[in-house]
């Protein structure tokens, strides 16, 4: 066709004729890449500004070197689960029981009953997409305002999540037709699940959700460790040093794996979720840490539940080449989301105000 084809990485092909390609010197080319850094560094900075005591509050998670027990953790026999699907003959009844371990303990832990042909096929598929590089990162960015958004989700939420694949399956790319055909499947049960959860969760704890996010598709791979974190940290911390409330307000984790070996006692790239007080968030960050934890192997079919807004949690390290894939999901509530980055930059504008001011009344003292 008379057109040359380019190729870049997390995108699509393109077919360019050659009227539109524009020649340049090595000089003009690194001209060209400074404007480029120098813009990315100005929007990064802009990022970084809006970040409140409580983003330096939820770092200092990592920092904190003291963790609590393992209280409850898989055996030979693999997870210790909370609720097994394949005995609960009644939908509704399951759904109250699963609340009732959440009130109770913050996390419930289900086997989920899937077929194995089902987790097997969803598994060969999300390595299939891996080795193809379809992952890419969490939140795509076009401009400066999704620069920044991007940035404060990656601080709250996304911390270990580089490289991701969303399940969507009423607006998939062309490029997945037919490459996610039991990942897709699973992405829908987990959306039924969530909604059969709605009604008992309001009644019994007060929590409420009006809407969920497709499936995310994560890998854990590599000599890696991940990040202690609340999804949702709004009530973590001193009243002067919170976010805003970005409106998670409950985590699914289900995990493919079913290559895991419950006799190797490794469970890298499954998750610790620590045992605070379920009836509010965690004191502090050391509070949560020194916490007993409940411990997840990333075994096929272990589906992990717990309020986003109270419990910390963590994945496991990853050692080596071997792949470990999970799909999450979290409902929300949606007017809350909607505030969420307003607010961030009505707290943003009230530091420079509040700097200015302090600069200024120094500024007249030295005068005086």
């Amino acid at each position: 066709k008379e057109r040359w084809q380019v190729r870049l990485e997390e995108r699509g092909d393109m077919l360019l004729k050659d009227e539109n390609l524009v020649p340049l010197s090595p000089d003009e080319f690194e001209e060209m890449q400074n404007d480029v850094e120098q813009e990315e560094l100005k929007v990064e900075e802009e990022a970084k500004a809006i970040h409140t005591r409580a983003t330096g509050e939820k770092m200092r998670w990592f920092d904190d070197a003291s963790v609590g027990p393992i209280e409850k953790g898989p055996g030979e026999e693999g997870n210790e689960f909370d609720v097994l699907m394949v005995d609960e003959t009644d939908g509704m009844a399951a759904a109250e029981k699963i609340v009732d371990v959440l009130k109770e303990q913050g996390v419930c832990l289900c086997e989920a009953n899937a077929p194995h042909e089902l987790l097997g096929a969803a598994f060969d598929e999300a390595e299939a997409l891996w080795e193809a590089g379809f992952f890419g990162p969490p939140m795509k960015v076009c401009d400066e305002d999704g620069q920044i958004e991007a940035q404060v989700w990656k601080d709250v939420l996304y911390q270990d999540e580089h490289k991701v694949l969303w399940i969507n399956p009423e607006g998939q790319d062309p490029r997945f037709s037919g490459k996610m055909k039991a990942l897709t499947s699973l992405s829908e049960n987990m959306l039924e699940f969530c909604r059969g959860l709605g009604e008992p969760l309001e009644r019994k704890t007060g929590i409420f959700f009006t809407h969920l996010w497709n499936a995310m598709l994560s890998c854990y791979t590599g000599d890696k460790v991940y990040g202690c974190h609340l999804d949702n940290p709004h009530s973590c911390g001193n009243a002067g040093s919170q976010l805003p409330d970005n409106g998670l307000r409950l985590t699914l984790v289900y995990y493919l794996n079913v290559h895991w070996n419950p006799t190797s006692d490794y469970n890298g790239g499954g998750m610790d979720v620590f045992l605070t007080d379920p009836g509010s968030a965690p004191a502090s960050a050391s509070a949560a840490r020194r916490s007993k934890r409940v411990r997840v192997a990333p075994h096929a079919d272990a589906l992990a539940i717990f309020l986003s807004e109270r419990m910390a949690h963590q994945v496991i390290p990853t050692k080596g080449k071997e792949k470990w894939f999970c799909l999450t999901m979290w409902c929300f509530e949606q007017d809350a989301m909607a505030d969420f980055l307003p607010k961030i930059y009505e707290m943003r504008q009230k530091q420079i105000e509040s700097q200015y001011g302090a600069e200024q009344e120094e500024s007249d003292s030295d005068l005086d």
